[in-house]
């Protein structure tokens, strides 16, 4: 269900695309994009869409409303939404000068976390210059259907969404001093990776609560800490496949796996191919 009150001034900019198999398949693409010079009435009221949107304010303010929470985008604030509960936003007082773009992909996914915090609505401070930049580019491309411009919408989605999850992180790690914990936590799972590893261990390291560490380790390090140590492993194990004739046995033991079965099943699974057939591969290609 949807309804709006589009009162925007002329030269407002509403612009449309339908994505194709190329842009599906980019970890960010765009659906539709404008810039609105939004008066007093403008509202927009929705049920459900499939995609996210992320507004960014030029001048005036919105208020933007989500699960109960009600945030003011002021201007050169930027804010991503998920669109697939119901939501609601509109001008506050005057005006309300605003980019907004809907944006989907696996990239977007991945953001949601750090941007949505707990699902709560988060305004954080773009730079205008290099938003409008963005923002324009995006506008300019949109419509038109080459593999070039779908590439570089793209990247101006992840540019714009990582300058702002660079801030919340920033802002979230000075106010807790959790940085160097987080990054100390990743270097003693870099260097124990072959030890019987737990998350036990890594909180008496960091002195944090289970679910702060939990969190603050995925929005620093971009994964869990179990999928991070399997990584150090898997990347010795390819080490080991490529520069030994060890056992896949061996290769187990010496990565800290339980035994060659359990390796070869976190290996298939991570890389794509068995450890026999990725030491054959390795081979063939020197």
């Amino acid at each position: 269900m949807l309804t709006y009150n589009l009162d925007i001034e002329p030269g407002s900019l509403w612009l449309r695309t339908t994505p194709g198999e190329t842009a599906l398949g980019q970890p960010f693409f765009c659906s539709e994009a404008g810039i609105f010079y939004a008066r007093k009435d403008f509202n927009t009221a929705r049920s459900f869409k499939d995609n996210y949107i992320l507004f960014c304010t030029i001048d005036g303010c919105g208020l933007i409303s989500q699960n109960g929470q009600t945030v003011e985008l002021r201007r050169n604030e930027a804010l991503l939404m998920n669109c697939r509960y119901p939501q609601s936003y509109q001008t506050k007082e005057d005006s309300w000068q605003h980019y907004w773009i809907h944006i989907d992909g696996e990239g977007v996914k991945a953001m949601e976390s750090i941007l949505i915090p707990d699902g709560k609505l988060t305004p954080v401070p773009l730079s205008a210059k290099s938003a409008n930049l963005h923002f324009d580019t995006i506008l300019k491309n949109l419509e038109t259907d080459s593999v070039q411009s779908i590439l570089t919408d793209s990247l101006e989605v992840h540019q714009l969404l990582s300058m702002m999850a660079a801030f919340l992180i920033k802002k979230q790690a000075e106010s807790t001093g959790t940085v160097q914990l987080i990054l100390e936590a990743a270097d003693y799972i870099r260097l124990h990776y072959r030890e019987d590893l737990n998350l036990e261990n890594l909180l008496q390291l960091t002195h944090l609560s289970r679910s702060y560490f939990l969190q603050m380790f995925r929005r620093i390090i971009g994964t869990t800490p179990h999928a991070y140590l399997l990584a150090c492993r898997i990347t010795r194990c390819k080490l080991l496949l490529e520069t030994t004739d060890l056992s896949i046995t061996d290769i187990a033991e010496q990565t800290g796996f339980r035994d060659s079965s359990s390796l070869s099943v976190r290996f298939s699974a991570m890389v794509g191919q068995s450890p026999l057939r990725y030491r054959n591969n390795a081979l063939h290609q020197q």
